[in-house]
């Protein structure tokens, strides 16, 4: 039989908006949780919207099969086109008129971010090769976690923050060679935070995400979080650790090489980037000085 035009195909459109509705909704819900000092309220709607999102995923399946790559690129290249230059636009327009101006600065915001999009996509083959146009944010992210030791911490049980530090390096190293494809050699550490001890037993868990890159250089922001692995307060995440770190892509003589562009998507990526881009340039004017 014949799925479009039925009812069935009527109910699935139904249900991949009733799913997509719900998991947004349980996100906000386990984001006011944890806010609110309840990580097992939390953790249940994380879960829990994350299961919706997967429902969601397959009625979309269900609805629009098996799809070509090159005909997706041209429509998401017109999507994002429409969506920058008609949409939006016209949206921010109307919530102005109506007096809604933080509405309508988040639709000009949102405008800009999908003429990225269409620009990103824009190019795009479909064939099977290198990432020339370089690779985005979450290409790259990495998360680690280790169980502190007792040959890790000094006499009164708090880890040492040469052990954190060679943690957040070996992060930091993983995420630059994804993104660059060669080698890393670590250049310099920044803005280095140490906000709580660390102690033995403790969970540890290292997050590494992209925030630039340059010619050869690129930077990575780490962050650390610390939780205890029995009962208790102690139970509770905490954020103990954050730098910058900056990592050069190097040939196997050590000599430096060309890395690939970042790839911003969202607003916050485009802000660190232009961060950490006046931070390489105000390093590179200071060393010529």
């Amino acid at each position: 039989m014949e799925l479009k035009g039925s009812k069935t195909s009527e109910l699935l459109r139904q249900a991949l908006h009733a799913e997509l509705e719900a998991s947004f909704r349980y996100r906000q819900i386990a984001a006011a949780a944890r806010q609110d000092g309840l990580p097992h309220v939390a953790e249940l709607f994380e879960a829990t919207a994350a299961n919706e999102l997967d429902h969601a995923l397959h009625e979309y399946r269900f609805l629009y099969g098996a799809t070509d790559v090159r005909q997706d690129i041209e429509k998401a290249v017109a999507d994002e086109a429409r969506e920058a230059e008609t949409l939006y636009p016209g949206a921010a327009d109307t919530a102005a008129a109506e007096g809604f101006g933080e509405i309508a600065a988040f639709f000009r915001r949102v405008a800009g971010v999908e003429d990225r999009h269409r620009e990103n996509f824009s190019g795009l083959s479909g064939e099977a090769g290198p990432g020339d146009k370089g690779h985005t944010v979450g290409y790259s992210a990495v998360t680690m976690s280790r169980v502190m030791q007792p040959e890790q911490a000094n006499p009164a049980g708090q880890v040492h923050g040469g052990e954190m530090m060679k943690f957040m390096d070996d992060a930091a190293a993983v995420v630059a060679a994804r993104h660059s494809g060669t080698s890393v050699v670590t250049a310099n550490v920044e803005d280095i935070r140490f906000l709580r001890p660390v102690r033995i037993g403790d969970l540890v868990t290292v997050r590494g995400t992209m925030t630039y890159a340059g010619t050869t250089s690129m930077e990575v922001r780490i962050e650390v979080e610390a939780e205890g692995m029995f009962g208790g307060p102690e139970r509770e995440r905490h954020a103990v650790l954050s730098a910058l770190f900056v990592m050069v892509a190097v040939d196997g003589k050590g000599k430096p090489v060309r890395t690939r562009p970042l790839i911003s998507m969202t607003e916050e990526e485009e802000k660190l980037y232009a961060e950490g881009k006046a931070r390489h340039d105000a390093q590179k004017s200071a060393s010529k000085g």
